[in-house]
């Protein structure tokens, strides 16, 4: 963050170099002229990308991998810059060519950091809307189960995701993966959204408590919690219309309690099943590739 000013330092350094070089080798007055107008432009696009750069590091960075991408391609080719920076403190001795070939580098590597900033500004612009827009759908889902919130049910926001986490109070009798009346009226409700949104993708994760199942229908609480998870997506596809390939249906046993602990209350909710919704991350995908 503190580099460009040592590195404007280093630029005017160079200049003085050059103009002692020149003029203890007899260089013509119009080449040394030349030559200190691109200093002096230089010094000039390198402010304006400093004054961007601290708009930039003024922003959210986000938590996201693709955000912490893009700040690493950023650290590197600051290290490049620095590298380019020591070279030129170097090349005191230098002809002028070569001080030329170094500056062309240099506004190389200060191109290529003023372009990736700006990618950064693109991706945190993307992921403030795509926020936004999880927000909205977090409001529609609350309003279509309001009607629920007393039978275990949960919607909250989190990593740009909707979680409707929804109790087996709701959905299932104990040991069982038949969903009745009641919890078959909700999944109706949060189908009725989920068609109004065809770009968000639905995932489906069984979860249960740590007790063993005591069931000879099912091998084990992995068994139990991916056939709830099915039995949700087959309410929400076949009974109400939802895209199939929107559905990822999975089980996550016991391993992702809400609580550690053994007592009845939090075993209770750690039996659930969450339904989470994604938007589609393509515009993101494509502005890092």
């Amino acid at each position: 963050m503190h580099s460009f000013p040592r590195f404007l330092s280093y630029i005017c350094y160079i200049g003085f170099v050059c103009v002692s070089f020149l003029q203890t080798s007899c260089v013509s007055t119009s080449t040394f002229q030349a030559e200190v107008q691109k200093v002096d432009s230089l010094q000039k696009a390198l402010s304006g990308i400093q004054n961007q750069k601290k708009e930039l590091e003024s922003q959210n960075a986000g938590n996201t991998a693709m955000i912490d991408d893009l700040q690493q391609e950023i650290r590197l080719l600051k290290e490049k810059t620095r590298i380019l920076e020591e070279q030129l403190d170097q090349a005191k001795k230098a002809s002028t060519a070569e001080i030329r070939d170094l500056l062309s580098q240099l506004e190389k590597a200060e191109e290529d950091l003023f372009t990736r900033e700006t990618m950064l500004r693109d991706v945190q612009a993307l992921m403030k809307q795509r926020d936004s827009s999880m927000n909205v759908l977090r409001e529609s889902v609350e309003k279509s189960l309001l009607g629920f919130k007393d039978s275990g049910l949960e919607i909250e926001v989190k990593n740009g995701k909707v979680y409707v986490k929804m109790s087996n109070q709701l959905l299932f009798k104990s040991g069982s993966t038949t969903i009745d009346k009641r919890g078959r009226d909700a999944l109706q409700q949060l189908a009725m959204v989920l068609s109004e949104q065809p770009d968000i993708s639905i995932m489906i994760e069984g979860h249960t408590d740590n007790v063993p199942i005591g069931s000879s229908r099912f091998a084990d609480n992995w068994d139990l919690s991916v056939l709830r998870s099915t039995e949700v997506a087959r309410i929400l596809t076949i009974e109400n219309g939802i895209d199939p390939r929107r559905i990822i249906a999975s089980g996550r046993s016991e391993f992702m309690p809400i609580e550690e602990s053994n007592d009845p209350e939090a075993r209770a909710k750690n039996r659930r099943t969450e339904i989470i919704l994604s938007p589609k991350l393509d515009e993101l995908l494509n502005l890092v590739k």
